[in-house]
């Protein structure tokens, strides 16, 4: 059975989303299957708010209750539970996975009528590191990506996954 989930940050980034779904040891062949096999769609989630965080480059989204309170992300179904522990990985344990509903838009940027059950990232740390503005993606595609997917402290959790599962298949 697949999943869904719902990315309000660097996972709207398709370089990032492909390091961390496709993972430390992927071939071309075997990424280009992966990620083909998504579907990606932009979604709203209603009464959360997403917010840039002190000391980080990446956002954090937190639960508001308020109707008029709304993230604009990606929609991404077709996961598999490989894939939700990779992405249990990368947000590590400031963040808790919930279970929302989302309304997708349409390619005119219209709401669709129905809405899908996903799970969304929600931010656990305290709303000390929240800063009062929104988190930029373009900003972070264009001043801080490259940067940022070099680092290895990023993904160090996602590829000590990986190196733990290449070698539980050796033995």
């Amino acid at each position: 059975m697949s999943e869904a989930a719902f990315f309000y940050g660097t996972l709207m980034s398709s370089d990032v989303r492909s390091r961390v779904l496709g993972g430390l040891f992927a071939t071309n062949e075997s990424l280009s299957m992966k990620l083909g096999a998504l579907r990606l769609r932009t979604a709203i989630l209603k009464g959360h708010r997403r917010y840039a965080l002190k000391g980080r480059e990446y956002p954090g989204v937190i639960y508001t209750g308020q109707e008029e309170d709304q993230v604009k992300g990606l929609l991404c179904e077709g996961l598999f539970s490989e894939d939700v522990r990779r992405l249990d990985a990368f947000e590590g344990d400031e963040y808790k996975r919930c279970n929302v509903e989302v309304t997708p838009l349409k390619a005119d940027g219209q709401k669709e009528d129905t809405t899908v059950n996903t799970q969304v990232y929600i931010w656990t740390e305290g709303n000390e590191y929240l800063k009062p503005y929104d988190w930029e993606f373009d900003t972070f595609v264009k001043d801080q990506q490259e940067k940022w997917l070099q680092d290895r402290d990023q993904l160090k959790d996602v590829d000590e996954l990986d190196i733990a599962l290449t070698e539980a298949a050796d033995h």
